[in-house]
């Protein structure tokens, strides 16, 4: 892969990562541009969290050189909120400045949740609590946005309105964004582009050629979902199983 540019907000080279004997990443070279939204599909256990967790700069055993310009946030499958802290001082977590009550009033109506900044964690349904958790990291005024299946652990509809708000979100922000994910159709629907990881190795680098907003049912969609899922070697019906 071409060297990062100083359009690029991250990127890594021969970044490498083993457990023991066993290698999970094995010299994966990638960039991202600011701005970009790419996926990261792969089968379960290709590496997709460790690589997001180097990224992160939450795995100092990872060795390969890679930088992101600016600042990072990261939103996790589990929102991860503290059950002894209210809405609000979650949100707040780990960031200061005089204008931040001001900064997190805004990222909860980004997300909707205005009027829930004094309730506890425990109060919330699971959508509410992932929405907590997006403010959190917008608080953080991100260049680039980790997100590691952030929302594998909702139910179908409030993961399609989950999809809709990282769209608004994204549209509005312009941060760039990596996402795990497991899901072709969550992949196309978000992407600019997509990596496939196999082997330790990003095995494929596919732009996603369809126009914003996008939609299941629109033209081109169900060529690029089935070809996709050819490279996964996932069956496209149940008919192909």
């Amino acid at each position: 892969m071409a060297p990062g540019t100083a359009g690029d907000v991250t990127t890594a080279t021969a970044v490498r990562r083993a457990f023991g004997a066993t290698v999970v990443l094995d010299g994966v070279d990638l960039t991202i541009a600011r701005g970009e939204v790419v996926a990261l599909l792969g089968a379960s256990g290709s590496g997709k969290s460790t690589l997001l967790r180097v990224l992160a700069g939450l795995d100092a055993e990872a060795s390969g050189v890679y930088r992101t310009e600016g600042s990072t946030a990261v939103v996790f499958q589990e929102h991860r909120l503290l059950p002894w802290k209210r809405v609000a001082a979650n949100v707040a977590l780990g960031v200061r400045g005089a204008d931040l009550p001001a900064r997190v009033r805004e990222a909860l109506t980004e997300v909707g949740l205005a009027d829930r900044a004094s309730a506890w964690p425990f109060e919330l349904s699971g959508g509410q609590a992932q929405r907590v958790a997006f403010a959190r990291a917008l608080v953080r005024r991100p260049d680039l946005l980790l997100l590691d299946e952030p929302f594998g652990a909702l139910d179908a509809l409030t993961r399609l309105k989950m999809q809709a708000l990282f769209g608004r979100l994204r549209a509005r922000h312009r941060f760039a964004a990596l996402l795990v994910t497991h899901d072709v159709d969550e992949a196309l629907l978000l992407a600019d582009r997509i990596l496939i990881l196999d082997a330790g190795r990003i095995a494929e680098d596919r732009r996603v050629a369809l126009p914003h907003p996008r939609a299941a049912d629109a033209p081109g969609f169900g060529a690029e979902r089935r070809a996709l899922l050819a490279r996964l070697n996932v069956p496209a019906s149940p008919e192909e199983a």
